[in-house]
């Protein structure tokens, strides 16, 4: 009685067993939009997903160092060394993201969006340039032209965040 006893699996379980393992693989591997709904990854849809997060970023490094030279218009800190410091740091993190700026290729859909971040971060390039030269000849009309330079850079930064690819869309309620 030692006959070997085979098991025969049809061919069609096989293969939805396959199938069923690929789609939960696919279903845990994909990429997510900010909805949290699979991606499908497209050349386009994936160059314009990656832009968006660039901009969403920069977006948020323009609003710190929009706080940074503010605060260093104010005169918080006494010490001029100090200010000095912090306004180069902060003239070095603005022309470092001017750069990734220039060096991202943006998709035909957001070229308007790429002008606008580059409007943007010039604005505030010019004020923090403006910013160190009140520090290094500290009177009236240099401070004031820092400060206009700032309230322009607001400016740009306020038209910039008005694009409707910087805002996240938002999931409809199911029925």
């Amino acid at each position: 009685m030692n006959e070997n006893q085979e098991i025969h699996i049809p061919l069609s379980t096989l293969v939805i067993l396959a199938l069923l393992v690929l789609l939960a693989i696919g279903g845990i591997a994909s990429p997510r939009n900010e909805d949290g709904r699979p991606l499908l990854l497209l050349p386009d849809v994936k160059s314009v997903d990656e832009y968006r997060r660039l901009a969403r970023e920069t977006d948020k490094e323009l609003r710190l160092v929009d706080g940074k030279i503010t605060a260093i218009l104010s005169g918080e800190v006494d010490d001029l060394f100090g200010q000095t410091r912090r306004a180069q740091e902060v003239f070095e993190q603005i022309l470092h993201i001017s750069e990734e700026l220039d060096r991202q290729e943006a998709p035909p859909a957001l070229v308007g969006l790429k002008e606008n971040l580059n409007q943007a971060a010039m604005n505030y390039l010019e004020a923090a340039r403006l910013t160190l030269r009140w520090l290094s000849i500290p009177n009236q009309a240099n401070s004031e032209q820092a400060q206009a330079s700032l309230a322009e850079a607001r400016i740009s930064l306020t038209e910039l965040e008005k694009s409707q690819w910087l805002q996240t869309r938002q999931v409809p309620p199911s029925p």
